[in-house]
């Protein structure tokens, strides 16, 4: 018995060892446990949205307090001034929050063309406003708007529903057209302001719109190569602009020889980042705000964060825009409606990747652009737009399958209260448009199959319509016939016309009645190929037949042609030194 007791021990530890997980393993679990939620994408994408809000309104408060009163007025000028205009976009978040997409989808070549109607009249003198060298603000008395946000956010919404209709054909240029039209004549009212900051910020925008569309990627190498190219002659053409981009080289190789010129920006902006360390000097503490880092309000209000909050800090601030960014993606990706498919990926990408500009040349990574960082920067349309894109993106959360599912069957959902949500509608695909005289190169697009061929009705029986379709009042006495005299034989004229079915008894397409109108429809669903998808399989051989799958008929032949290998002697034993065979080899085997 003594021992049996340590047998026992060692069997129940090693029990335990097997079923107790491991350090990886209690750390993913929870992951996975968050990420199977139908509802994640958006609790993530208002968690996000508070904290990055309460963090801006907290740094301009604290960067801004100096500026404020050296203006002659209180040190919370600036900061009202700002929560007034965050408390505007909180409206038009929860405006965004409630509203049908199918609306905004209505709504938006109208908003389209008031925002490019806005960017033309503040080119106008005498209504435009120039303030660091371009007029892109109009001044209100109260306030000031930019119209270049409220375009690009107008550009969005109206690129992502004309390219949505246009996905189903699976033609390139279907994808650019008229997208790239609408794109031209924004970026060009913005370019001529001049802002090209806000200019990349819609190119940006159209880029990603074009790429999430499923634009061909030899096509979308080409527009990124045009576009720097145009970007580049644009940043050339003005002293100040080609001062940037030489500081920027300057400052990327560590060369400050000339801090008190056109680095000086740049060197305070890191001289704050280095300041910091890696808790931060405190919240209130800055040094550079005492009129050191211009713009630090506005542009450079991160090289702020780094010193008040240190190197923690910094990444917090980041770590929330990459929560953002995977939870925009992962609502494009289970978004079964293709427009809001593209908004919810351009949205995300847009408010992202403006972010990362942003922190990229405060660090002195890229060039300053002038973009300023959505949320926390000072700038009252700023915080309005990106508020109500995100609106929009919290809205399209709701709207993925598995969340639709779990707010309808939800038992919260009965007790309805002023301020519920409305629920949101499942996702109906159109009807089919009429197919086009070449499929694929058209934006009305072709159905993959034709009307439905359905059998001869029984009331109009042919000749070679078998006894058990006719009626069965004519069974008995065909029977009684039958039985009297012999069956002649069929001749081989009406065999073969039956079975060619070129006679009457041939079944014919039955007649699809045209449904009244104001009665509710199915859905209709069709395939929509993606460009890229498209020149893959042509690529590859595929057809109408064989799709995918399909290989060129040369690699099939030559495959065919090859000599098999001798098949191994089941007598004898493989040598230890023959390769092992792989691991999907000897998965089949077993």
């Amino acid at each position: 018995m003594a021992l049996e007791e340590p047998a026992r021990s060692g069997d129940r530890t090693g029990a335990d060892a097997e079923h107790r997980p491991d350090l990886l393993g209690r750390i993913a679990a929870p992951l996975a446990a968050i990420n199977r939620a139908p509802l994640t994408s958006y609790h993530v994408v208002m968690v996000v949205t508070c904290l990055l809000t309460v963090i801006g309104l907290g740094m301009v408060l604290s960067s801004s307090n100096v500026l404020a009163f050296s203006g002659g007025g209180t040190p919370f000028d600036i900061f009202l001034r700002q929560a007034m205009f965050v408390m505007i976009g909180w409206v038009g978040f929860m405006v965004a929050l409630r509203m049908r997409l199918e609306l905004l989808r209505k709504a938006a070549l109208p908003l389209l063309v008031v925002a490019i109607a806005l960017l033309v009249v503040v080119l106008l003198p005498g209504v435009g406003s120039e303030v660091n060298g371009s007029r892109g603000w109009i001044d209100l008395k109260i306030f000031s708007i930019q119209p270049a946000e409220i375009a690009k956010f107008a550009f969005i919404i109206w690129a992502s529903a004309t390219v949505a209709k246009r996905m189903r054909t699976g033609y390139w240029l279907d994808l650019l057209f008229p997208a790239v039209v609408g794109y031209g004549v924004v970026a060009g009212l913005v370019v001529v302001a001049p802002d090209l900051g806000m200019a990349t910020a819609v190119t940006i925008a159209f880029l990603c719109l074009l790429w999430f569309a499923g634009y061909p990627t030899r096509h979308f190498v080409l527009v990124i190569a045009v576009g720097t190219a145009v970007f580049g002659a644009l940043a050339l053409a003005f002293a100040y602009r080609f001062e940037r981009i030489r500081t920027f080289f300057d400052t990327f190789v560590g060369d400050f020889s000339n801090p008190q010129g056109s680095a000086y920006q740049s060197y305070q902006g890191m001289l704050s980042l280095a300041e910091g360390g890696l808790f931060g000097v405190g919240l209130g503490q800055s040094s550079a705000k005492w009129f050191y880092l211009p713009e630090a309000t506005n542009d450079f209000i991160f090289a702020i964060i780094g010193e008040e909050l240190g190197w923690f800090g910094a990444v917090v601030v980041v770590s929330l825009y990459l929560a953002l960014g995977w939870a925009g993606m992962r609502i494009a990706l289970r978004s079964v409606d293709p427009f809001r498919r593209l908004l919810a990926g351009t949205i995300t990408a847009t408010v992202v990747l403006q972010a990362f500009i942003n922190i990229g040349y405060v660090v002195g990574l890229l060039p300053v652009t002038g973009l300023q960082l959505p949320l926390i920067s000072n700038g009252g349309t700023s915080a309005v737009v990106t508020l109500a894109s995100l609106g929009i993106l919290a809205n399209c959360a709701r709207h993925e399958p598995e969340a639709i599912s779990a707010i309808l069957s939800s038992p919260e959902r009965r007790r309805r209260r002023w301020f519920s949500l409305p629920n949101p509608r499942p996702y109906t695909p159109d009807r089919p448009v009429p197919a086009s005289a070449v499929p694929g190169r058209s934006s009305a697009g072709a159905r993959r199959y034709g009307e439905p061929v359905t059998r001869q009705s029984a009331s109009r029986p042919s000749d070679g319509q078998s006894s058990a379709a006719r009626p069965s009042a004519a069974r008995p006495s065909a029977a009684r016939t039958s039985a009297a005299r012999p069956a002649a034989p069929r001749s081989s004229t009406s065999s073969g016309r039956d079975r060619s079915g070129s006679g009457r008894g041939a079944a014919q397409p039955a007649p699809v009645p045209r449904p009244a109108r104001g009665a509710p429809t199915a859905p209709a669903y069709e395939s929509m190929p993606s460009p890229a998808d498209a020149a893959r399989d042509r690529r590859r051989g595929a057809t109408a037949m064989t799709g995918r799958t399909a290989r060129p008929v040369r690699e099939r032949e030559a495959e065919r042609r090859q000599p098999r290998p001798p098949a191994p002697d089941s007598g004898t034993r493989q040598s230890p030194a023959s390769a092992r065979p792989s691991s999907i080899h000897r998965g089949r085997e077993r």
